[in-house]
């Protein structure tokens, strides 16, 4: 990895905007007021919709790049583990230390009449922060520092990871200051990886791959 080139500079001013117009909303609202409204506007189709983009932030879907990544660079494959180790233990901190038994929403709100998902389970401790928001951001920002030159990539990356942070509000598993915490602890978890990975793994032999002949297989595949 190369630091002039896994800046994500589209993708971190983007998420700065959106992280400023998300915080707008926080004086406005009290705590379980933004996801009261928001759980009044649902239909079927957006149920399906949130309930499947929400499962982007489960922790073993992770594996699949670092794996992936095996085949393109070894210093990649680092940088995701790494990202995925430093946002683990953020969010463990946050759940389990700092903020441990803060009530979810089908918790604090329990004496609403609120709806709820069919099929999607309530979950009903431990808040903050909201940990599939953290890894989706973290792996959509880490993509992102590998598609340094795809600008609309980075841009399509960070609205996916928001759809995904909003599912937790529109499920009603998490208060929307849970997301916003989430997306910026998964942002400065790709960042701490991408640091770690600059400095201790930039050496010439984590740029070898399990599949070292891959362009040269590929120029033959696609000649005609």
């Amino acid at each position: 990895m190369k630091r002039k080139k896994t800046r994500a500079k589209i993708y971190f001013r983007a998420y700065l905007y959106t992280l400023m117009m998300a915080c707008l909303f926080l004086p406005f609202y009290e705590k379980g007021q933004f996801e009261l409204m928001v759980n009044k506007y649902h239909t079927p189709l957006l149920d399906m919709f949130f309930a499947g983009i929400t499962h982007l932030g489960d922790g073993a879907i992770v594996l699949l790049p670092i794996l992936a990544m095996l085949l393109v660079k070894y210093s990649f494959s680092i940088f995701l583990a790494w990202s995925t180790l430093i946002h683990m233990f953020l969010v463990t901190i946050g759940k389990r230390v700092l903020f441990h038994g803060m009530p979810r929403p089908a918790e604090y709100l329990k004496g609403f009449d609120f709806y709820t998902v069919p099929g999607v389970p309530m979950s009903h401790w431990n808040t903050f922060p909201s940990g599939h928001t953290t890894t989706v951001f973290m792996l959509t920002c880490a993509l992102a520092m590998l598609n340094h030159k795809r600008k609309r990539y980075q841009l399509i990356l960070l609205f996916i990871a928001i759809l995904a942070g909003f599912s937790r509000v529109y499920l009603m598993q998490h208060f929307l200051p849970d997301v916003i915490a989430g997306s910026a602890l998964g942002v400065a978890s790709a960042y701490g990886g991408r640091w770690l990975t600059i400095k201790y793994f930039s050496k010439k032999k984590y740029r070898k791959s399990l599949f070292p002949k891959r362009k040269k297989v590929l120029g033959q595949l696609m000649s005609p």
